[in-house]
């Protein structure tokens, strides 16, 4: 868990590095064939400097066909592709009116150049400061609310909070329990909320993200969804959500259904293939014939009598297609496959793992898979 002291420390660097972003309308980007050729473009007459790659966004953003844009900057046709956008820009302008064509310029702020172009009214993402500020609110609401960890590269910061109640379920066995929370996702475009969960038992960390769709406008939180209006009233909608939420546990809705699913399914011979590839292609030495013949032995001894099964029957189960394998059922349940998966990915001592959240993500896409 992040402490308070820790988090204003994060929130300094988060902030320090953070995208820049600045409203403009259409008619205030002034597009130049020398601007094109040198990496810059005016705004309201002042020069403002780009990445080469900005243009192509700029294509996509007015409608200019990728495919096209992009034979022009491959062949340098400069002032073609300028008086293109030019054309493209007074067009939209005189069609629509302002509010219509607000937009946001996206700046690195290291190296001061603008990377990207977005549609300001109808979509755009939270700075760094305001998830910030509505982190502090979430925890200050929300006593029983931590916030698990948070953490930024290549650009994705992800906020993770988690309900310290855990939730168990009678009917899935006496010791699954789960905690539950939601993650807040920003990309130099984008700010979106998912919920996930948080197995407990056997210290397993199940991370899984369980959003499904996204909503625009207004902010009508089902279990995914991205909070592309940034008006101060759907923030507001946004934070009570997180109550109503907050009190049913952020439990996905058919989470149980889910759960008990993968506990009644046997398992396919492709999903064990794919668990144990993914395992080995984690571990530094993944020639180990030792640790895979350890591997398969201790958790997941259902492959090798699937593989003696089919073989008595005549057949050669290496030499099937994915469907094929994806047909043939074996001795152990979806649960188990996903069990061992995170198990491993929170309890790597006895096999190096080099990346454990890897081996909980894909337990995660396999529960998914069964949603």
């Amino acid at each position: 868990m992040i402490s308070s002291t820790e988090f204003l420390e994060l929130r300094k660097d988060l902030e320090r590095r953070d995208a820049v972003t600045k409203t403009v309308t259409l008619n205030q980007i002034d597009v130049s064939s020398d601007g094109i050729k040198h990496g810059y473009i005016k705004v309201q007459g002042q020069t403002v400097p780009v990445t080469r790659s900005f243009f192509a966004k700029l294509a996509k953003t007015v409608n200019v066909n990728s495919s096209l844009a992009s034979s022009f900057m491959k062949n340098d046709d400069d002032v073609l592709y300028a008086t293109l956008i030019k054309a493209i820009k007074q067009y939209k302008t005189i069609r629509a009116g302002n509010a219509d064509q607000e937009y946001q310029l996206i700046a690195d702020p290291q190296n001061r150049e603008v990377t990207n172009i977005i549609r300001g009214g109808s979509g755009g993402r939270l700075s760094m400061a305001t998830i910030c500020d509505i982190t502090e609110k979430i925890l200050h609401d929300n006593p029983l609310i931590s916030l698990e960890s948070a953490s930024t590269r290549a650009g994705l910061t992800q906020f993770n909070f988690v309900n310290d109640q855990a939730i168990g379920f009678a009917q899935a066995g006496p010791d699954e329990e789960f905690k539950f929370g939601f993650t807040i996702n920003t990309t130099p475009t984008t700010t979106a909320f998912e919920l996930y969960n948080h197995r407990l038992v056997c210290t397993n960390g199940m991370r899984i993200n369980m959003g499904k769709g996204q909503v625009s406008g207004q902010v009508d939180i089902n279990e995914g969804f991205n909070l592309r209006n940034l008006k101060h009233g759907n923030i507001e909608q946004f934070l009570n959500r997180i109550k109503h939420l907050n009190a049913q546990g952020f439990v996905p809705a058919g989470f149980q259904e889910t759960l008990l699913r993968t506990q009644a399914t046997k398992a396919s011979f492709g999903e064990l293939e794919t668990a144990i590839a993914t395992i080995m292609n984690e571990m530094p030495d993944n020639e180990n014939a030792k640790d895979y013949k350890r591997l398969v032995s201790s958790y997941f001894p259902a492959f090798a009598s699937t593989v003696e099964r089919v073989s008595r029957a005549g057949m050669d189960i290496y030499q099937m297609n994915d469907r094929q394998k994806a047909n043939i059922r074996t001795g152990m349940s979806t649960w188990d496959v996903i069990n061992n998966l995170t198990f491993l990915g929170s309890n790597n001592s006895e096999f190096k793992i080099s990346d454990p959240e890897g081996l909980k993500s894909q337990g995660g896409k396999l529960f998914n898979k069964a949603m």
